[in-house]
This record gives structure tokens, C-alpha cells and sequence, in this order.
């Protein structure tokens, strides 16, 4: 027999019933309770309130995106520090699914470097269309709850005239700002690093104050403490580093470099300006403070050969990135 529709909840758009059953059931009574409902919701995962939850009903969709509670819970809406335990703060669980090189993992080697490769979009063309639309959702989410407000930039040459070390920020997207989404969100991280140049010959990393402090690999005393210290204030840095020597060509892309070209391409695809957006990051860097190597320093072999960023010709001392070098 078929099943009769009736309505979803005040809203005019039919779910299913089956024959006989009450429409005063318990069960509605509860659906029909916001209050009750979105209680219910907020205990369920964030994956299934992003996707399947919202194809119940308008009802549902709307008090997804409505109530403040599961706002928080999806990392949409900041969490106030009142709100929340002293010291306390949360990695967004998704991003960090999603994007695990980017975030710290307890499994995860000390040294490990940033991976595109890693990333859920480069499964097919159609998971990359997903992602790198303009309405995705991952664009807008908090990358931690209580939100971070800055991000820190840390980067680090070392050559034949010792180690010299630059420090600025990036501040939040003043566009979703202006649009009410305060904080660092996942958009400008992720774009951020996209601006950045990868080869064999350069190291880049994400620290997070969540994270192992300790997971630096080696510099003079003072560029090591400066680091510490901008992790902790920031909560947030995104570290670069580059070995210089003499070389008659340039170093060869590596594998990030090339899936970090094929995102921009899909950008473009999408209608997506990135040479804009590459600006807007670059405007918004703060004020650098360089300083040379110092003090103790201290040397950590890996179980690899280390990285060495090559130039044309002779020997070219340069300083470190500004944040974005798109070639």
C-alpha cells in the first residue's frame, strides 16, 4: 500500500508516514518542538548535519542554519571564551579530516611538511568541482573553536650569510568580516597556502598552539624561541623555510606544487578569481619584523637529505617570502 504525505512542520513541505499512523505521535510532538529538535540535532555528528539532515526537510534545513547552537557546533559561529573552558580550544574535526596535513595529528611525525597530495579533492574531477565551488561549505568554517583572529607567518633562509628569519601576520578576509564571519576561516588558511611556492628545495609547515611545540627541526636559539613565541600568541603559523646555495638552474615543482597548480586551474574553471584573491592575502599582510640568527644553534639530522632551494646562476641572497609567489 502507499504510503500517505503529510507536511513537515510548519513549514508546507511533505515528509513521508506511513498509513494509520497518528500525527499526534510522540515522535511529531517532539519534531514539532523546535527547542526539542534542535537539542536533538546538536548531538548529531557534523558531516550528517551538513548533508543528509538537511534533505528531511525545509523545517530541519532552516533550523540548521538558524540556530545559534548548532551554528557553534558546526564551526560557523564563534564560540565566545566565557563560553568555553579556560585555555581550552577545539580543531575543527572535519577540517582536519579533510585537510590532515594542514592540521596537527598525534600520529603524525614531528617533521612532516605540508601535502596537497593528501587532500579528500584530488580523488576525481568531480570531488575537485565540489570543492572549489563558491558556496562550498568548508570556505566559511572556523579552522578552531574559540576562533583564532590572525594568522602568523614565520620564515626562515639559511645560506652562506647565517640564518635570517621574517615574522608578519595575515589578518581575517575582510569581505566574510564585513559579511559577519568573524575570525580565520578555513577559505583564508587554505588560500594562503596556495600562494605559496613548493619544491624539493623548500620546507612549509603549519604549527598550531594545539599542537607539539616542540616538532621545529633546527635554527640559532633566538629564530627557535621566536617561533614558540608566535605560535603562542597567534595559535596559528605558517612556516616556510629555504636553504640557499649556488646553482646554475632553478629548482623543479614537486608534487604539491603541481596539485597546488591544478586547484588554481579548477579555481579559474569555476569562476573563481584567485589572482584576486592572491592580492587581497598579499594587502593584508602585516608589518614584518626580520632578524639574523643567534645564540645556540642547535642541529636536527633527519632521516632524509635535507631540502636546498636552488637559484640561476651565482649565489643570490634573497629575503624570505612575502606570503604569496604564484608562478
Amino acid at each position: 500500500m502507499a504510503s500517505r504525505v503529510t507536511e513537515c512542520p510548519s513549514y508546507g513541505h511533505p515528509i513521508q508516514s506511513q498509513p494509520g499512523s497518528s500525527t499526534q505521535s510522540a515522535t511529531k510532538k517532539v519534531l514539532d518542538t523546535p527547542e526539542i529538535l534542535e537539542m536533538i540535532l546538536a548531538r548529531v555528528d557534523m558531516r550528517t548535519l551538513l548533508t543528509s539532515a538537511q534533505r528531511v526537510c525545509r523545517h530541519w534545513v532552516n533550523l540548521i542554519s538558524q540556530a545559534p547552537s548548532i551554528q557553534k557546533i558546526l564551526f560557523f559561529t564563534p564560540i565566545k571564551d566565557s563560553e568555553w573552558g579556560v585555555g581550552e580550544k577545539t580543531i575543527n574535526p572535519l577540517l582536519r579530516e579533510t585537510f590532515p596535513s594542514i592540521f596537527p595529528a598525534k600520529d603524525r611525525g614531528k617533521h612532516h611538511e605540508l601535502n596537497f597530495s593528501d587532500l579528500t579533492m584530488n580523488k576525481d574531477t568531480l570531488t575537485m568541482f565540489r570543492f572549489v565551488r563558491k558556496d562550498a561549505s568548508w570556505r566559511k568554517m572556523l579552522v578552531q573553536q574559540p576562533p583564532i583572529s590572525d594568522i602568523g607567518l614565520f620564515n626562515v633562509s639559511h645560506g652562506m650569510m647565517g640564518d635570517h628569519a621574517v615574522s608578519s601576520i595575515i589578518s581575517a578576509d575582510k569581505k566574510m568580516q564585513e559579511s559577519g564571519y568573524h575570525g580565520i576561516r578555513m577559505e583564508r588558511l587554505f588560500e594562503l597556502l596556495l600562494t605559496l611556492h613548493f619544491s624539493d628545495f623548500i620546507t612549509v609547515r603549519v604549527y598550531w598552539s594545539t599542537g607539539d611545540l616542540e616538532s621545529f627541526e633546527w635554527s640559532f636559539d633566538n629564530i627557535r624561541d621566536e617561533l614558540h613565541r608566535i605560535i603562542s600568541k597567534f595559535g596559528l603559523v605558517v612556516y616556510k623555510r629555504a636553504v640557499i646555495q649556488c646553482s646554475m638552474g632553478g629548482s623543479s615543482p614537486n608534487a604539491t606544487e603541481m596539485i597546488k597548480k591544478e586547484i588554481i586551474t579548477a579555481y579559474g574553471e569555476h569562476g573563481l578569481d584567485f589572482i584576486s584573491k592572491r592580492k587581497d592575502i598579499q594587502e593584508s599582510q602585516g608589518e614584518a619584523t626580520s632578524f639574523k640568527g643567534e645564540g645556540q644553534h642547535s642541529v636536527y639530522f633527519p632521516s632524509s637529505p635535507p631540502a636546498y632551494e636552488t637559484f640561476p646562476s651565482t649565489f643570490t641572497y634573497r629575503t624570505p617570502l612575502s606570503p604569496a609567489t604564484v608562478e
